[in-house]
């Protein structure tokens, strides 16, 4: 029966087996060993039924009982030797050559590394501490502690499966403190080692399968704030594996069957981020007290949207959605299209779909392709490109956007830093009219390489349509335009910040054809993603892992980056108080134009409002009502029923003013309201889309002019210039743009 695994790469793992009470007095060989030959192996049962049959791990779990029934001997007849190295001149007093087995052994091509290619560049992260920094003894932090208990405590998070211990005088004894081993976090830092995996019976979806999930490391950490803590600490939450990938305490029960009406509360929420933030938060040194040195990563990462559970981009999603409560009007969650069942599928592609006559049909809902961004781990099959396959995992419970959903802790990609992901395919599109895949917008246009780390930001801020597909879709010769409206979905700054995925015109005016041009603030896209949202700031909950820039305080914060003489030169203002965002716009335009055509020269993201409510009057004026805050947003006019007798001219601007003003949604109307979302990750582009699209409408309107409105003429004498030509969405064979562009 061949076992399906399950989302995060199983490691051979490194808690050592030679632990108290098996050693004699020769340990100066114990971590570094510098043997001469490679020993001869003498057997499992020699080293578990022998010397370990008491012998407890670092977890405090008994090796041999837990050896015996693991994933590595039972189903992948793994040794102990095979970790360890050769006993055979161990025996209780000598050394062995792998005490803790380091993540190279365990990516050997025979193991690991053959199956999952990813982990053979551990070596370079930061978890490996290739550069040694900090050394053996940490001589780089500085705490009140004596030396060895400072190497311990240290030792916590930079070399976690490593043992102390010291003489009645409180001298450290073992590790020999002239052979510290070098500090790494390896594959046993995370992973539990005797017992790396736990399989279910079968799911539902497969039948005669069982599903791994890994088991993990046990940290005691606090509940209040996910550190590290002693046993004498508070509240502690004992991180096993259960309270991780499987939440055996809702619906899917460890044997494998399922009972929804144990879905109680909160209670199918998985905590993914519990085994990072054991380390990655601030937390108590174990001997000094003082505060420890890492940023406080875990608890800003609750702050954040990306982790923020009672968000309707992840309630509306869980088992649960009346147990969380909607922000926006103090209410629960109503049950909807988007509830989760589990287990769910990712192998399953499509809502309903079958397979063998022995399975069920796949848990959920509309859910599938949503959960590329709306759950944290569903969201790594999509990265991987293995959604819909095999190779693709089960999940049992309720995830937010997690640590491992940008990071991946077992390598580097190429170019990128800080484990951050890159998606091996950033946009996959597959309609009847356009189908295109790849490292892409959904426009079909290349992600540029300068995107870096911040790539991932644009796999899911990046919305669902484009004026490509819209094109495509519903404007190009032989598509049908009525119907449904196209909805580019919401949160498409990152595509914003490049200049990507709003439709395009050609010089409409004219009559020519002739292209017009887009550009970029291409000041921001060097500052990037991170460079606004992860800024380090003096204010608690701003910048690092809250993604919360200046704008979301009223308190003085720092605004020098955004103020230098070369950008803002001081036109940005220090806090928010009476809404001082609103007004500020970019120093390099020697004078702010009146955009909007309104006779008052404003902030950028009012202009950027004026420009919409100009293109909301002339919708009026079509018969369509336009509400942000209600699906599906267009409306007959004086009607609850959705418009669908759409002109070209009409569907091209209601998808650019769905693009813009849900850029970042609220659950209260954006509409009327300045635009700083817009105006802050590219006013240009956004001011060019705005004019283009109230160009065409204003042409195609009857009576537009006797409306009191400016003509498109007096706006476009104000168009930001381009760096580049509108994209052709349909190349003629003899050159040009599609003429219905």
């Amino acid at each position: 029966m061949k076992r399906q695994g399950v989302l995060i790469v199983l490691l051979a793992l490194s808690a050592p087996a030679l632990l108290a009470g098996c050693w004699g007095s020769s340990k100066d060989t114990s971590l570094n060993v510098g043997l001469t030959s490679t020993p001869a192996k003498v057997g499992s049962t020699q080293c578990t039924n022998t010397c370990h049959a008491a012998t407890v791990d670092i977890l405090g779990e008994a090796i041999a009982t837990t050896w015996t029934s693991t994933t590595h001997t039972v189903d992948f007849s793994v040794q102990c030797e095979d970790c360890h190295g050769g006993g055979g001149e161990h025996w209780g007093t000598g050394p062995i050559p792998y005490p803790n087995p380091s993540a190279a052994a365990c990516a050997a091509t025979a193991c690991h590394g053959g199956a999952t290619p990813s982990t053979l560049g551990f070596d370079n992260t930061k978890h490996a501490n290739a550069n040694q920094s900090p050394d053996g003894s940490f001589s780089q932090i500085s705490t009140s502690a004596s030396s060895g208990r400072h190497i311990q405590e240290c030792s916590r998070c930079h070399n976690p499966n490593q043992r102390f211990s010291f003489d009645s005088s409180g001298n450290l004894v073992k590790p020999v403190p002239s052979a510290l081993p070098n500090p790494s976090v390896t594959c046993g830092s995370c992973h539990d080692g005797h017992q790396p995996a736990v399989a279910t019976t079968a799911v539902p979806q497969r039948a005669n399968a069982s599903v791994y999930y890994p088991r993990f490391r046990n940290f005691l950490v606090s509940s209040a704030t996910g550190a590290q803590v002693d046993n004498t600490l508070g509240t502690q939450i004992n991180l096993t594996n259960d309270n991780l990938i499987f939440q055996g305490n809702g619906a899917v029960k460890s044997s494998g069957t399922l009972d929804n009406s144990s879905v109680v509360g909160t209670n199918n929420e998985l905590h993914v981020e519990r085994l990072c933030a054991a380390c990655h938060t601030r937390g108590t040194y174990q001997n000094s007290g003082g505060a420890t040195h890492q940023s406080d990563i875990y608890t800003e990462w609750k702050e954040s949207g990306h982790g923020n559970r009672n968000a309707a981009a992840f309630a509306e999603f869980s088992a649960n959605p009346p147990a969380y409560t909607n922000a926006n009007t103090g209410l629960p969650f109503e049950l909807g299209d988007h509830q989760t069942s589990y287990p769910f599928d990712m192998a399953i592609t499509t809502v309903n779909a079958t397979g063998p006559a022995t399975t069920t049909k796949n848990a959920g809902k509309s859910n599938y392709a949503c959960f590329k961004c709306h759950h944290g781990l569903a969201s790594i099959a999509y990265q991987d490109n293995v959604e819909g396959t095999s190779s693709a995992h089960v999940l049992f419970g309720d995830m937010t956007v997690t640590c491992i959903t940008c990071h991946n802790p077992h390598t580097d990609v190429t170019g990128n830093t800080k484990n951050t992901r890159k998606p091996l395919v950033m946009s996959k599109y597959s309609s009847t009219q356009a189908t295109f895949q790849g490292n892409v917008f959904f426009d079909n246009t290349a992600v540029p390489s300068a995107a870096g780390n911040e790539t991932i930001c644009v796999f899911c801020h990046q919305g669902r349509e484009s004026g490509f597909t819209l094109f495509k879709r519903r404007i190009a010769s032989g598509t049908t335009v009525t119907g449904s409206f196209l909805n580019p979905h919401y949160l498409g700054t990152g595509a914003m910040l490049w200049a990507r995925n709003g439709y395009e015109y050609t010089d409409n005016s004219t009559g020519t054809a002739l292209p017009k041009s887009y550009g970029a603030v291409t000041a921001h896209q060097n500052t990037n993603c991170n460079g606004c949202h992860m800024a380090s700031s003096s204010t608690s909950g701003l910048g690092g892992h809250t993604w919360k820039i200046i704008a979301d305080d009223n308190s003085a914060v720092n605004s020098t980056t955004c103020n230098t003489s070369s950008c803002h030169n001081g036109r940005v203002p220090t806090t928010n108080a009476a809404g001082q965002m609103n007004t500020f716009y970019d120093n390099v335009v020697a004078t702010i134009k009146d955009y909007d055509g309104d006779g008052t020269v404003e902030g950028v993201a009012q202009e950027i409002t004026g420009l919409e409510n100009l293109l909301i009057t002339l919708r009026d004026n079509n018969g369509i009502t336009y509400n942000d805050t209600s699906y599906p947003y267009f409306f007959i006019k004086g009607t609850t029923s959705s418009y669908t007798a759409w002109t070209r001219p009409q569907l091209k601007v209601a998808f650019n003013l769905q693009y813009v003003i849900k850029g970042l949604p609220s659950g209260v109307s954006q509409i009327g309201v300045p635009n700083r979302t817009a105006a802050v990750h590219n006013y240009r582009y956004i001011i060019q889309l705005l004019m283009d699209s109230y160009e065409s409408l204003y042409n195609n309107t009857t009576g537009a002019s006797g409306l009191g409105i400016p003509t498109p003429a007096a706006l476009l004498a104000n168009r930001p210039t381009g760096s580049r030509d509108a994209t052709n969405y349909n190349p003629q064979t003899g050159g040009g743009y599609d003429p219905l562009q």
